[in-house]
């Protein structure tokens, strides 16, 4: 007869039983060993207080079962007996119990995927104190200067990944993304991205602070907070007014525009939020390569977005080819110039599909925000200087929207002007700049942001990307581009929620493997044999990654083995009461500012 131990499960799963008649056994020792420590327990109080105590045996063990106390220990005070007794059988059960564990893991391997993942990993030391102080005070010479690795503070270590989860409700050291990685994160709605990654990263962020998001929870969490903390401005990019709140911004686009490798960058936001597969791919590239030649042309006229939209719907004027022209970028004019000229299905294709690319060009309400306001007297918003300061910047953007192709463009431009900041601070932005692009895949479609993940940390600009899935990233960003993401990622975290059994399974086989038992047993002529072999099966199968708790994570670092995680959201955390009063007063700001925007009546 064969007996399989069960699948080791995350939360835990059986020790390996043995045979019926060697626990029959084991219980008979062990109540032999109960009534010998009582003995000697009352030899040891004899030989101290006076007494004496019969020899161990049959007769020895009846008179104690009946508690005849004058005949198993006369002259001994029972009561010490008994308190002795309690304290060698307490000792001899510890020890027994970890022989046990020790015999069974041996023999078996780890009960759980916790104990398998989580026991002597020695790896994640770079990720944990005191190493990751003092690697944040080696990346950080200028603005640490000065400071020890063991009194750093925990925002300036690095950002909080996690604890390391232990048994029960044990857990391990605290782990942190250090100031030169680039992390990735995969996690379903309500799995923790917002309560445990956005806010507190946003929150601890020792430089300058940028926040996507399609909702105003991140805003409204830590705008008052970092205001209050870091004593610098704090900016809202907000065109579909997600929060209600008045525009005190804008931004113009082509400010920095000034060859063809800036606007076909900047065309390539626009291009990328095409939700027609079959349009992209057809007339995708000649749609790009249209809007890169009409913002170039608009920006080096001195025009602004509105003129590029004018343009795009009067396919012969020729202003845009002699700005071109005019300017010295003759192929790029030519270019214009046969586009405007070649067969009018052909033509009308391209700007059809280069119009829906840049909706948002005809929305007056966005333009606001992309073109100096004639009626409102607001700061523009310069990314050159956000980057050398503490300011925060919050973008966004409904799932989706026109807008979504602008929160691209400004957060692509505080990524270059972070780069151009770090070339002149010897390669490495101090403070860094951290960059939360939560619902990155439907807001925040960077062309090139695979590439990008490959040096960015190196620069001290953190990126933090949050996705709902692979597979989300990869109809934005193809396959190639997602596996080019995945392999510069530096730190990778997987949350609760994830339904791609693709990806679940490529994580089963990446966590590794373990060995698991088969026990045996035959019985025959009054004799039972009980036998154990083993075999290598996976710590975690695609199930159980499925089934990982909300608030825990998977982390995949660089040179160190996958591990398990409790989250640290907010509301954990001693600053709770803080955010929770945060978040208050900005709700009732942004009730305050519907009410004023839709001219609703306040209800008495």
């Amino acid at each position: 007869m064969a007996r399989e131990k069960p699948k080791y499960q995350v939360r835990g799963g059986a020790a390996a039983a043995g045979a019926p008649p060697l626990l029959i056994l084991l219980a008979l020792w062990g109540t032999v060993g109960l009534l010998f420590l009582f003995w000697l327990s009352a030899r040891l109080v004899a030989a101290v207080a006076g007494g004496s105590v019969g020899s161990f045996g049959a007769m020895w063990v009846v008179s104690l079962v009946t508690w005849d106390t004058g005949t198993t220990w006369p002259g001994t005070p029972s009561g010490a007996v008994v308190a002795v007794f309690a304290v060698l059988s307490t000792v001899a059960s510890v020890g027994a119990w970890l022989f046990l564990r020790w015999l069974r893991n041996t023999l078996y391997g780890e009960s759980d995927a916790i104990a398998a993942l989580n026991k002597d990993n020695d790896t994640v030391g770079e990720l944990a104190r005191p190493e990751a102080a003092e690697k944040a005070v080696r990346l950080r010479r200028r603005s640490l200067r000065g400071m020890k690795g063991k009194t750093l503070p925990e925002p300036e270590v690095g950002l909080v990944i996690g604890d390391m989860k232990g048994t029960g409700k044990r857990s391990g050291p605290r782990l942190y993304a250090s100031w030169e990685d680039t992390v990735l994160a995969y996690m379903a709605p309500r799995a923790g991205k917002t309560t445990a990654m956005a806010i507190p990263y946003v929150l601890d962020a020792p430089g300058p602070a940028l926040a996507t998001s399609n909702k105003g929870d991140v805003w409204a969490a830590t705008s008052r907070i970092r205001e209050r903390t870091t004593g610098e401005r704090i900016w809202l990019f907000d065109p579909q007014h997600i929060t209600h709140q008045g525009q005190d911004l804008w931004w113009n686009p082509l400010a920095n525009v000034r060859s063809v490798e800036d606007a076909y960058r900047l065309a390539g936001h626009f291009v990328l939020t095409i939700d027609d597969d079959s349009k992209k791919d057809m007339w995708g590239p000649a749609a790009r390569a249209l809007l890169s030649q009409l913002m170039l042309a608009a920006a080096l006229g001195g025009e602004d977005l509105a003129r590029v939209g004018v343009w795009l719907h009067d396919t012969k004027l020729p202003q845009p080819v002699d700005i071109l022209f005019e300017h010295g970028f003759t192929a790029y004019a030519e270019a214009l110039r046969e586009t405007q000229n070649i067969v009018a299905e052909t033509r009308d294709g391209i700007y059809t599909t280069a119009r829906t690319a840049a909706r948002c060009l005809d929305d007056p309400e966005i333009m606001r925000w992309v073109t100096q306001p004639k009626d409102l007297v607001a700061p523009e918003f310069d990314p050159r200087a956000f980057v050398v300061s503490r300011q925060t910047l919050h973008l966004l953007s409904k799932s989706r929207a026109a807008s979504a192709p602008l929160i691209a463009a400004l957060t692509d431009a505080v990524f270059l002007a972070g780069e151009e900041a770090s070339e002149g601070q010897g390669g490495r932005l101090d403070p860094p700049l951290v960059a939360v692009l939560d619902e990155a895949a439907n807001i925040c479609k960077i062309a090139d942001l695979p590439d990008m993940y490959s040096h960015l940390g190196s620069r001290g600009i953190v990126p933090v990307t949050i996705l709902q899935s692979y597979r989300q990233g990869v109809r934005v960003w193809t396959e190639n581009g997602m596996e080019a993401m995945w392999s510069a990622a530096t730190v990778k975290v997987f949350g609760a929620g994830l339904d791609d059994h693709k990806i679940v399974d490529a994580l089963s086989k990446l966590i590794g493997q373990h060995d698991v038992s088969t026990s045996s047993y035959s019985y025959g002529q009054n004799q039972g044999n009980f036998s154990v072999q083993l075999r290598r099966q996976e710590i975690m199968q695609g199930s159980d990654i499925r089934q990982i708790d909300k608030g825990e994570c998977l982390l995949f670092a660089t040179a160190a083995k996958p591990t398990l995680l409790r989250m640290r959201p907010w509301y954990r955390t001693p600053r709770a009461k803080l955010v929770t009063a945060a978040i208050k007063e900005a709700e009732e700001r942004i009730t305050a500012g519907a009410r004023l925007r839709y001219d609703t009546p306040t209800r008495r």
